[in-house]
């Protein structure tokens, strides 16, 4: 499999982050490594969350690129805030993705962790 070039490498920010000022968007290429959902409410996160884990090669290889969020209702993160059957739909495709080894773009708000828009690509 071919290895996606990273546009913009960005560093997840793990706690802490509440700004809620929106900077430009930026653009993460890559594939997902990990996809986790969960229900327990998070003040940055929101009311459940999904979080995709992006490396710079297939199946977890290659160099970790960041984890990103789909945000849930009351997040105090910049970003769209998903509702719960949208980020059950974005959990099941991203699962899928890690497991069949898709390469992925995400269009993530530059000042948080939220993404804003997903690519699915088949190499």
């Amino acid at each position: 499999m071919k290895r996606a070039s990273i546009v913009v490498s960005a560093v997840m920010m793990s706690v802490g982050f509440s700004s809620t000022a929106l900077a430009a968007p930026i653009t993460v290429n890559g594939y997902v490594c990990a996809a986790k959902y969960t229900r327990q409410p998070n003040v940055v996160y929101g009311q459940g969350y999904v979080v995709v884990q992006v490396n710079t090669g297939a199946n977890c290889t290659g160099s970790f690129v960041g984890s990103y969020y789909y945000l849930g209702s009351g997040a105090s993160s910049a970003g769209y805030q998903y509702s719960e059957a949208e980020r059950l739909g974005l959990f099941e495709r991203a699962t899928q993705a890690a497991t069949q080894g898709t390469q992925v773009t995400l269009y993530v708000e530059g000042a948080g962790i939220g993404i804003l828009d997903t690519t699915y690509r088949g190499d």
